[in-house]
């Protein structure tokens, strides 16, 4: 069967990555004083500037019209087309997916209910099961996603503040600046509060913590883990290649991204530790 994917440009592959499946892109919005931008990675230095000038800077929704053109010609090219859509909870792009591929008996929309580094492990697994023959179904994209667990540190929540993104949250922390929230995405596809940490060095314990917990709860599965992380700075990279030495893996990093950067900026990092596929 001849299958294609289509992802939003918040999902990133990592550059390393072989697929003989075909992989279509449909790109979110930027938006930079109200001068709108295509999501590509030769934005990410215009989005940090304007970030630090305290510029106005937001993402929307991909084009309905590149959408409605993507889906038309995929659909007459391939016997199925699979769409792996950002969170509905946290974009509105999954309704869009989801209304104009109704049109289309062989375009099929997931809601991955999470955003980011854990999209990327969605989608490889998503790739890993079409080249093994496997027909992709909702409960295939949460059972992918049960597998892994997904922290994000957060060490400035003002551009998460801004977009709205972290909502009861933002009550939770309040102005105390010292606090570094630990997020997820709940299952449901929310962002949701793990714990709060006193300076980086506690994050860093809390990360391991609940790393170690996730590896306790799945060696009865007697499969490998992956790690694979996004970081806003390269100093953060260290950390990321320590908690990889406890479980004897190399990680995997994948880009933010423009869109993802312009809702968490640069002060944060995110890690996914994933059942090896």
């Amino acid at each position: 069967m001849k299958t294609a994917v289509v992802v939003d440009s918040t999902t990133k592959l990592r550059k390393d990555f072989h697929t003989d499946i075909e992989i279509y892109t449909i790109p979110v919005r930027v938006f930079i004083n109200d001068e709108e931008l295509e999501d590509s990675d030769d934005i990410t230095d215009k989005i940090l500037e304007a970030i630090e000038k305290g510029e106005k800077v937001e993402t929307s929704l991909p084009r309905v019209d590149v959408v409605e053109k993507t889906f038309h010609e995929l659909h007459k090219k391939y016997d199925a087309v699979y769409v792996l859509s950002i969170s509905s909870l946290l974009s509105g792009t999954y309704n869009l997916f989801y209304t104009i591929a109704n049109k289309y008996e062989n375009v099929f929309v997931f809601d991955s209910k999470s955003v980011s580094i854990q999209n990327t492990y969605v989608l490889e697994r998503m790739l890993k099961d079409i080249e093994l023959g496997k027909k992709i179904e909702e409960d295939d994209i949460i059972s992918y996603r049960d597998d892994s667990l997904f922290l994000i540190a957060v060490f400035d929540v003002t551009q998460l503040q801004k977009s709205g993104r972290i909502g009861k949250i933002t009550s939770v922390l309040g102005k105390m600046l010292h606090v570094k929230p630990i997020l997820t995405i709940a299952r449901n596809g929310e962002v949701q509060l793990v714990q709060k940490a006193i300076g980086i060095k506690k994050v860093k314990e809390v990360i391991k913590e609940k790393a170690e917990e996730f590896v306790e709860k799945t060696r009865k599965k007697e499969r490998g883990i992956r790690i694979y992380a996004a970081v806003g700075k390269e100093e953060y990279k260290d950390f990321i290649y320590e908690v990889a030495q406890l479980y004897d893996v190399k990680p995997y990093f994948v880009d933010i991204g423009p869109a993802v950067t312009t809702h968490v900026g640069k002060e944060g990092f995110g890690i996914l530790l994933g059942l090896d596929f």
